[in-house]
């Protein structure tokens, strides 16, 4: 347990430095810290949670109820007749306050000689003070000094002059410099057989591939395939994007994207997969149901975002023919096929029907399958079985060479390898994960100006308080079951102005623009000009139905995305047929997943315009640059009774982002009484927050 917790990542470093018991201490005791940084790794010795720690432990395990933690360290060595008494630690904090930590146990970690385990009692007084600074001292040798957290993360003394994380070389947890490893050979292979699948069906089609992160490696346009696609679901021509054309190989590149956006090494998602989580009812097709877990998710990773770069055409994808591609058991890219001149959803997943695409795609992915575990069929939601794809036994012709393959490779797409990838290691509050430069160190909030503003310091007490949480919370939608969830984080001021962004390792890539989108529509809907900005951007109309619902968009209420998203459903309260559409939303008669109201009226011109080449925001609203988003996943930030900003959260099943938000912004939250769970919409309570049952491992 100790080393599957803790020591991991350096049972590899230390084969790089030379380590060994001797019968006297003769070297100074060296501290253990995370790779990246001077935090220690430490952990409560008996229920083994990690920082921050409480001087009183939840359950009384011994003679007391003190908390015990456990550090550990190097060159610590017992000489004969020594005991643990005989070991001396002691924590600094922030006013130079020096505690005495009684040391009531000193020995090896099994199998790893090298490292030694001490237990520490806490010593009273100690609660709320942030972070201290330890030493550990023997026989008259000091170690160096690490952080540990009492009460909350962050604050307490600067580290010493000179100190780094220790041991100085171990190997660090580094993602790979590209978006996956697919190879050109890998590209034309997947193209291959796609292509000679589609041969042996009599079809013509495009063909696509993206890395990990949504950059395009190839398109391969057949002879004789349709060159545009039409957008058509259930809704009248010309309601939002109903019956729009558009050239095919976006919607190519868009499922592509789509089965790689989803995709991690705990979940294997397809764009069927996305078509069943983003409609009006769930399970689709099943009366007196709420709305799909993801619906609106379509609306995200947009051309005209200014997150997600390289972004997706179309946004996700929700038409079957899109399929996501691993390698050597990693997700590493994605494939689309379009060809049936129809972008689509499927609205009855009941009827297992087999559309070449699909069948296409799964042929396209011979040799780079998904790992059986971990594909969408083999993970529930709110107990309900997910799909994945309508297809046992793909076609297996014989694979024409990639020289030979009837059609083109258009010259905007030539075929590449896996790109630079957008992100870098970086570990905030002890947890491991990755930034992308645009949005990292995490910066002060300019709106509201003054004392109230959000620091640099408190995005990072935010921040590493969501990424904690994510780390001991139970996953909805990872295997193998049990896994933690994998979430990306971000923080934004009251105007939406990004003030930084941090992904765990494996989270899912759409996440990163969705957790943006989240955080952004929950400060703006909180805000006092809301309804304001709604009538000047030419979308009087719903902000006209939510003052007739008693909701005037004034600052009066604090909303999240749940709260958004319960008033933006074409059933209002979610999931009761025959009822009024939610204020936000588009009449049923009218709805459809491509008409849900003003998620994307608000995007809608900018985004056509976007997918025509131009370079736009996708809201003329300056606070929703990406748009809104409108499933649970934020809450807004408050300082001293201010709005000053939100926190969004997007990974791993969104009860669980409502409960890693509320992780996040304990101590930023609003007050109780303007919270929008205190006001009624017809009659019907409005939600807040919803956390899972039993939510921590």
């Amino acid at each position: 347990m100790v080393l599957a917790l803790c020591l991991g990542a350096l049972c590899a470093g230390a084969t790089l430095i030379q380590f060994s018991k001797t019968s006297a201490q003769t070297a100074a005791p060296i501290l253990i810290s995370h790779e990246d940084s001077t935090r220690a790794i430490s952990f409560e010795s008996v229920t083994r949670q990690r920082e921050p720690f409480s001087t009183t432990a939840p359950v009384k395990f011994g003679t007391d109820s003190k908390t015990r933690i456990m550090l550990f360290a190097m060159n610590l060595n017992l000489q004969a007749g020594d005991t643990a008494g005989s070991v001396n630690v002691s924590a600094e904090d922030f006013a130079h306050r020096v505690y005495q930590l009684p040391v009531e146990y000193v020995g090896s970690v099994p199998n790893q000689p090298w490292a030694t385990s001490v237990v520490v009692r806490l010593s009273e007084g100690m609660d709320d003070l942030g972070d201290v600074l330890v030493r550990v001292s023997y026989r008259g040798l000091s170690s160096n000094r690490v952080r540990v957290a009492m009460g909350h993360i962050g604050g307490g003394p600067p580290d010493d002059e000179g100190a780094v994380p220790t041991p100085g070389s171990p190997v660090p947890i580094v993602p790979s410099a590209t978006a996956g490893n697919l190879t050109i050979g890998d590209v034309q292979t997947i193209i291959s057989q796609a292509v000679s699948a589609a041969v042996s069906l009599n079809r013509a089609v495009t063909v696509s591939v993206t890395d990990r992160e949504a950059n395009v490696l190839g398109v391969f346009v057949m002879t004789g395939a349709p060159a545009t696609t039409t957008i058509r679901s259930v809704g009248n021509i010309g309601g939002g994007l109903e019956g729009t054309v558009v050239p095919a190989s976006l919607a190519a590149i868009s499922k592509a994207g789509t089965g790689s956006l989803f995709s991690t090494t705990g979940n294997a998602f397809s764009t069927r997969t996305a078509g069943f989580i983003i409609q009006e009812h769930f399970p689709p097709g099943i009366q007196f149901r709420s709305g799909g877990p993801l619906y609106g998710v379509q609306f995200s990773s947009l051309p005209c975002s200014d997150i997600k770069q390289p972004a997706l055409p179309l946004g996700l994808s929700g038409d079957p023919g899109g399929l996501p591609i691993y390698k050597d058991g990693l997700a590493v890219g994605g494939v689309g096929i379009e060809g049936d001149g129809s972008y689509t959803v499927d609205r009855d997943p009941g009827d297992f029907d087999q559309p070449f695409e699909e069948l296409i795609a799964a042929s396209a992915v011979r040799g780079f399958e998904a790992p059986a575990l971990i594909r969408a069929d083999n993970i529930l939601a709110d107990g309900i079985r997910l799909p994945y794809a309508n297809v046992a036994s793909p076609p297996a012709p014989a694979t024409l060479p990639f020289g030979s393959l009837p059609g083109v490779v258009p010259g905007a797409f030539p075929i590449r390898s896996a790109q630079t990838s957008a992100f870098v290691p970086a570990n905030v509050g002890g947890v491991s994960g990755e930034v992308d430069t645009r949005f990292f160190p995490f910066v002060a909030g300019a709106s509201p100006a003054g004392p109230d503003a959000l620091t640099a310091t408190d995005v990072q007490t935010i921040i590493a308080h969501a990424a904690q949480q994510a780390n001991i919370t139970r996953a909805a939608i990872r295997q193998p079951l049990g896994s933690n969830a994998r979430v990306t984080i971000a923080v934004v001021d009251a105007t939406g102005t990004v003030l930084g962004v941090f992904r765990q390792l494996d989270a899912p890539v759409f996440s990163f623009d969705v957790s943006v989108q989240k955080a952004r529509t929950a400060a703006f809907y909180s805000s006092a000009n809301a309804g304001t900005l709604l009538r000047g951007a030419g979308f009087s109309s719903y902000a006209d139905r939510a003052a007739a619902d008693g909701l005037g968009l004034d600052g009066a209420v604090a909303f999240t995305d749940r709260t958004v998203g319960f008033l933006h459903r074409p059933f209002f309260p979610d999931g009761i047929n025959n009822t009024a559409a939610g204020p936000f939303s588009t009449p049923l008669g009218e709805w459809s997943p491509f008409n849900v109201g003003l998620q994307l009226d608000l995007i809608k011109t900018n985004l056509l315009a976007a997918i025509g080449g131009a370079s736009v925001p996708c809201s003329t609203i300056p606070n929703l640059p990406n748009g809104i988003q409108i499933f649970p996943g934020s809450v807004p930030i408050y300082k001293n009774g201010v709005l000053v900003g939100a926190i969004g959260i997007s990974g791993d099943g969104v009860d669980q982002d409502d409960l890693i938000s509320a992780g996040g912004g304990n101590g930023y939250s609003p007050a109780p009484a303007i919270r929008s769970d205190q006001v009624f919409v017809r009659g019907v309570r409005l939600p807040f927050l919803k956390f899972p049952r039993s939510p921590n491992l």
